[in-house]
């Protein structure tokens, strides 16, 4: 599949399925793999920037030598970051997903929060240190 515009109430148990398996691999690896690591998040990017779906599971501490632009950050940290049980709803509901592109775009644009706290934070280096 290519990608979110293409999916149809037909893949509901496809994202399920994808789901399933992320909350199943987030599990072992906290329990006894990695029992330090942060909580783990699911989600979609609402407009992807890689054709083929995927499905993203990334600590909730973002704390990654790969994050290094405001823009990455904020397409794990805003509503750009979509948990897979919105789409599931959606395409069960109504057969098709409703992403507002230009909405999701402007997330990637605002300032950097915590999405823990709020707190503000001015650039990547801050970022790092919080």
């Amino acid at each position: 599949l290519p990608g979110p515009a293409d999916l149809t109430g037909a893949h509901a148990p496809l994202l399920s399925h994808m789901r399933d398996l992320a909350s199943w691999l987030s599990a072992q690896l906290s329990s006894s793999i990695t029992p330090s690591l942060p909580p783990l998040r699911i989600g979609f990017h609402a407009v992807p920037s890689m054709r083929q779906l995927h499905l993203h599971l990334i600590s909730s501490d973002l704390d990654s030598p790969c994050l290094k632009t405001k823009k990455h950050f904020n397409s794990f940290a805003t509503d750009f970051f979509i948990p897979p049980d919105v789409w599931i709803r959606q395409l069960e509901a109504h057969g098709r997903l409703r992403v507002d592109a230009g909405a999701a775009e402007a997330g990637l644009k605002r300032e950097m929060r915590c999405f823990l706290t709020g707190r503000p934070i001015r650039n990547v280096p801050e970022l790092k240190a919080h």
